[in-house]
């Protein structure tokens, strides 16, 4: 099991959301866009708590339990085969995140209805399992897999 935080966040007028490019040294998903996020470890108490130790280790941003609204349902990766679970936080303004380089590239700080707008079927990664495959763009890079699934569920809570 695996959680990732969804991070909506207000520092500027339009709702943002927060995205990481794995680092290309990472034995999975390397150099893929990803929510903040993680495996589950025996300190972690449930998946929220993965999902904000995960963020602080990433992204140095720190966030309790009282920070999340919710959840999304849950994904699967298809070639680590984990299950995802997304929370989703939404905050009125965040400090600048400090990346760990050691499993992150880069962060794109996007706008949330412009990244949804870019949906697309992904005829690059289609795969046989999955009936709709989805991608998203932003900032020259392609969101695919278990991320650009999160990102259908947003989509189709704000957009239909």
């Amino acid at each position: 099991m695996a959680a990732v935080l969804v991070i909506i966040h207000y520092n500027s007028p339009r709702p943002h959301v927060l995205l990481t490019k794995r680092s290309s040294f990472l034995r999975s998903h390397t150099a893929e866009i990803s929510f903040p996020g993680g495996k589950y470890t025996a300190d972690d108490e449930c998946l929220t708590d993965t999902a904000i130790r995960e963020t602080k280790e990433e992204l140095g941003l720190t966030f309790n339990r009282n920070d999340i609204i919710g959840s999304l349902e849950t994904v699967k990766t298809l070639t680590s085969n984990y299950n995802i679970v997304p929370y989703i936080t939404l905050q009125d303004k965040i400090p600048e995140p400090t990346i760990f380089v050691d499993e992150v590239e880069k962060v794109l700080d996007v706008p949330l209805f412009d990244l949804l707008q870019t949906m697309a079927p992904d005829t690059d990664h289609y795969h046989l399992t999955l009936k709709e495959v989805y991608k998203f763009t932003s900032q020259n890079e392609v969101i695919w897999g278990a991320t650009a699934r999160v990102l259908k569920q947003l989509y189709d809570c704000f957009c239909r």
